[in-house]
């Protein structure tokens, strides 16, 4: 996460696959070159205030206005990042590297481009295609490069975030309920005592109502979820200040204002025309 002055970032993604030279065979002239691609972050100011009423107003409450400002400027300010996060690396159209559930075929099918038209409402998330992503995250798709994955504790994992309506409908699943169950480690270092809805095999899953969702699956009317599937650098982030914070009086110290506000930009992580590390998981949810 670079920080520092200009409207644009630069981020340098670097990659190197290379071929043993062995025995005593010459390594000097077959050295091989590294790869590198460029990213460009656009930045821009985004802020939050708020102002009360005025000292006579602020009389008739129980809440202490300054202190409840600062409290909701910090909540509100954390859920625009995240949006701002979420919308860098949620295509909606075009190229990119897609899993679509498919209740048809019992499976799931890989696009290289949006195959929202093609979710039917019975495509419902499965553990299967949770296995099937992190596969694909290892080898690499047509329209994403293979994916670095996330070291938690000396162990290498991958994040996949589900909107709550998905999570709804993947924990009625009986291989689901299994799984953490069964399969997970109990007690406090249980995935879901960190937050997450759980794991499977090595994915950790979580919900958040940032994903991208639409009604017009199908070619018509199908509920659907933009989920995501994350590798190691998904996201850059580009920081040119620290949060501000501001208070001012006005109206002869009668009235106070809370302003809140930073200079940064996300945008999302590809090399050489590929997506770096996203899997964009197009799901049915029931729609609750």
């Amino acid at each position: 996460m670079p920080e520092g002055k200009g409207k644009d970032m630069t981020f340098g993604m670097v990659g190197y696959t290379g071929t043993a030279v062995t025995g005593d065979s010459a390594l000097e002239s077959n050295e091989q070159n590294l790869t590198s691609n460029e990213v460009t972050v656009t930045t821009d100011q985004r802020r939050f205030g708020v102002i009360n009423a005025g000292n006579f107003d602020d009389s008739k409450v129980l809440y202490n206005f300054r202190t409840e400002a600062l409290a909701q400027l910090k909540r509100q300010y954390a859920e625009d990042h995240d949006a701002q996060i979420f919308s860098a690396v949620t295509k909606t159209s075009g190229a990119g590297a897609y899993l679509r559930a498919d209740s048809a075929t019992a499976g799931s099918v890989y696009a290289a481009s949006d195959p929202k038209a093609a979710v039917a409402a019975t495509d419902l998330a499965t553990v299967a295609d949770i296995s099937k992503l992190k596969k694909m995250a290892m080898l690499g798709t047509t329209k994403s490069y293979k994916m670095k994955p996330i070291r938690i504790d000396g162990k290498d994992h991958y994040v996949l975030l589900i909107h709550p309506e998905v999570a709804f409908d993947l924990a009625q699943t009986d291989e689901w309920q299994n799984a953490q169950r069964n399969a997970n480690v109990r007690g406090s270092d249980n995935p879901i005592f960190s937050g997450a809805l759980g794991m499977y095999d090595g994915v950790i899953v979580h919900e958040h109502e940032g994903i991208t969702t639409a009604a017009d699956g199908g070619g018509a009317s199908v509920a659907y979820a933009r989920n995501l599937f994350l590798g190691a650098g998904a996201a850059c982030h580009a920081k040119v200040d620290d949060m501000t914070w501001v208070e001012k009086t006005f109206d002869y110290g009668n009235k106070l204002g809370v302003a809140a506000g930073q200079i940064y930009g996300v945008g999302l992580s590809t090399f050489d025309s590929k997506d770096y590390a996203v899997i964009q998981y197009l799901t049915a949810r029931t729609d609750l």
